[in-house]
């Protein structure tokens, strides 16, 4: 009687003890899965649960369904759904800023000309959509301003300044997101870092994107940039990491193929570029279900 006695209190002592010990383990697991949440946080790493929805940028438009920085390919990004329309913007001869990204007429108009040798009254006479065909015959190369008036509060701009290094088009161009009362809903992105530092002069509530097509190294000291437009083959999960330690995004461009709009979704890109803003956003919301 005794020794069975003896025996339930150690066999009640040792599921005691059992307890005991899974609590503290527990408890110490807990506390260990926080730092290590924590840890990835710090480095720039998003869990699956936790990412922001990747936003979409439609390339001079919607510019695999209409011709290339046109009013129609500013609709067309529209109707599909894009977060923001990149449009490139140059000057006229009389200084207009006006979206083209060539500094020569001829891929767009057929014009044998320069976009700086013509006067706004002689370009809106040149049919910048019939080369894509007859749906489009008549299409002129459109002024800024005239596109902001018109779709300023309907969708989000980036606005890529080419020129070079012209101050004069930053000046121009940023005058015009005051005037409508964009600084919220345009970002100015440019090769050239100084227009970025100008823009940042004229206005530092306009965010800016510094474009590279090529990166090595390190990407930091870059103040007049709030996130780096990169061609998405040099595109790194380091890069990426650096990039969002300092609180800005990355941008990547441009990509058109689901094989790689799921690699730049896996590796944390925060804005894709692509000519085909309804199809990217297909293959990105099937990503997300998978």
């Amino acid at each position: 009687m005794i020794f069975k006695q003896t025996g339930r209190k150690r066999n009640v002592r040792t599921v005691v003890t059992m307890g005991h010990f899974l609590k503290t383990a527990c408890l110490f697991l807990c506390v260990v899965g926080i730092l290590i949440v924590t840890l990835f946080r710090s480095e720039g790493v998003r869990f699956s649960g936790e990412r922001k929805q990747i936003r979409i940028t439609a390339h001079r438009g919607a510019s695999y369904g209409a011709p290339e920085n046109t009013e129609a390919a500013v609709l067309l990004a529209i109707e599909e759904g894009a977060d923001y329309v990149e449009i490139d913007v140059r000057m006229t001869a009389d200084g207009i800023p006006v979206l083209l990204h060539d500094r020569a007429l001829f891929r767009t108009t057929g014009i044998i000309n320069y976009i700086d040798h013509v006067t706004y009254a002689e370009l809106a006479t040149y049919d910048a959509g019939g080369r894509y065909g007859e749906k489009y015959a008549g299409e002129t190369v459109p002024d800024l301003k005239g596109i902001l008036e018109a779709y300023g509060k309907k969708t989000s701009f980036n606005i890529e300044l080419k020129n070079g290094d012209d101050i004069r088009l930053v000046d121009a161009v940023v005058a015009l997101i005051e005037l409508y009362g964009l600084e919220e809903r345009c970002v100015v992105t440019s090769a050239s870092y100084v227009q970025l530092e100008q823009v940042k002069r004229v206005n530092a509530r306009i965010k800016t994107g510094y474009i590279l097509s090529l990166v090595y190294g390190e990407i930091y000291g870059y103040d007049a940039a709030d996130f780096f437009s990169v061609r998405s083959g040099y595109v790194t999960e380091s890069m990426i990491k650096q990039a969002h330690k300092q609180g800005k995004e990355v941008h990547a461009w441009t990509v058109n193929k689901a094989h790689e709009l799921k690699k730049m979704k896996e590796m944390g890109v925060d804005n894709v570029i692509t000519d085909r803003p309804a199809y990217a956003r297909n293959v990105l919301e099937e990503t997300m279900q998978h």
